[in-house]
Order: structure tokens, then C-alpha cells, then sequence
């Protein structure tokens, strides 16, 4: 009964993110100011996109928004992850920042365009007393030459989206992207000891993302 609440209790604090995220999002919508005077700089304000992923190296789902440049061929996210205790010791909650850089698209027709190399990077810092950055006092001096708390990574990813032409949707596009990760620790251990099979150090992770 006590596993079945803490569960009840941390996907309540997952979907109260994803609620705020989505209210952000309606609040947002930068078509909201376009006829009023003087309202172009608060409507870069606003996100140019939302995602939601599964697995990947952020946590078991996330959810993020982000900023896009140069006509949606580079982005920055920014996401929450969540592991739930039944993956875990403890429930964890994380916070990543990822740059991800889009140099092919592929127009596939006159609404689905494609990317089939996407380049990225991440800084993830996890929240908990066994997620620490500096080392505690009671481990010898570079016991660990890394972070357990603050890790960085790389992947690469695919991405399909779909734009919406009719002037009355609210989202310009929605996209569907998936993406092999690896961790800057694992690619160091792999080099090291060769002997680590592949599926050790690379994980799949799948996501959507909406845009304005």
C-alpha cells in the first residue's frame, strides 16, 4: 500500500510539470500578441517548442522546452527527467540542458520533412544525497575522477515532423524523433576496457516535440 502511494504520489508530481508546462504553452501562444502594439519582444519570450521523451539518459520520461535558431536547425532544451522508485533505490528527479544541431533536412513533401542527423550534447544533474558533485570527505582524494551528480553526454538522432498549414491550428508543427545516447563516463570506461559490450554504454531514447 505504501509502494502504491509514493508511486500515486511522484507521477502526481510528474503530471503537475507537464500541467504547468501546458499551461505555459496556451499562455504562451505567440499568436496571442500579434496585434497588439509593441508586443514583438514578448513574444520571444516564449518557448518555440515542447517534448516529452521516453528513456534515453534523462530519465525514464522527461519533459522539456526549448528555444530554436537559424530557421529550427539548432535548438536548445531544457528538460525535468523523472525515474520512478520502481527503477530505482529512490525516486529521481533530474534537470538536463541539451544543444542539439540539425545540419540535413530532407523535404519529403510539402508538409513532412525529415532530419536524419542530428548531432547533440548534454549537461544532466541528478538531485539526491547519493547524486553528489563534490566528493564527500569520507572517500580518498580522486577516488572518483567523475561526478555521480553532474554527467555530460552525447547522441545522435533522427526526427520526423509534420507541419500543420491551416491558419486557425495552434501548433505549427509536431515532430516525432528518436536518439542513441551515450554518457562522456561510458565512452572513457569503453576505451579503457574493451571488454564492455556496446549495449552498456549506449541507450534509445524516443520523444515528440510541438512547436509554435
Amino acid at each position: 500500500m505504501l509502494l502504491i502511494f509514493k508511486y500515486i504520489n511522484s507521477t502526481r508530481k510528474f503530471i503537475s510539470i507537464l500541467l504547468i508546462m501546458a499551461l505555459i504553452a496556451v499562455i504562451g501562444n505567440k499568436n496571442t500578441y500579434s496585434n497588439e502594439p509593441n508586443s514583438a519582444w514578448i513574444k520571444h519570450l516564449y518557448p518555440d517548442h515542447y517534448k516529452v521523451q521516453f528513456a534515453g539518459g534523462i530519465g525514464f520520461v522527461s519533459a522539456g522546452l526549448g528555444y530554436d535558431f537559424f530557421k529550427e536547425r539548432v535548438d536548445i532544451s531544457y528538460f525535468y527527467g523523472y525515474v520512478p522508485e520502481w527503477f530505482s533505490k529512490e525516486d529521481l528527479h533530474s534537470v538536463s540542458l541539451q544543444l542539439t544541431g540539425k545540419p540535413f533536412k530532407i523535404h519529403l513533401n510539402s508538409k513532412l520533412e525529415y532530419y536524419p542527423l542530428n548531432i547533440g550534447m548534454f549537461i544532466h544533474h541528478t538531485f539526491g544525497s547519493e547524486y553528489y558533485i563534490t566528493l564527500p570527505d569520507h572517500y580518498p582524494e580522486d577516488y572518483y575522477w567523475w561526478s555521480p551528480g553532474r554527467t555530460g553526454g552525447l547522441f545522435l538522432e533522427g526526427q520526423l515532423n509534420y507541419q500543420f498549414k491551416e491558419p486557425d491550428q495552434i501548433f505549427s508543427e509536431i515532430g516525432f524523433y528518436y536518439r542513441i545516447v551515450t554518457r562522456g563516463v561510458y565512452l572513457t570506461s569503453k576505451i579503457s576496457n574493451t571488454s564492455i559490450p556496446l549495449e552498456d554504454i549506449f541507450s534509445l531514447g524516443l520523444g515528440i516535440v510541438i512547436y509554435y
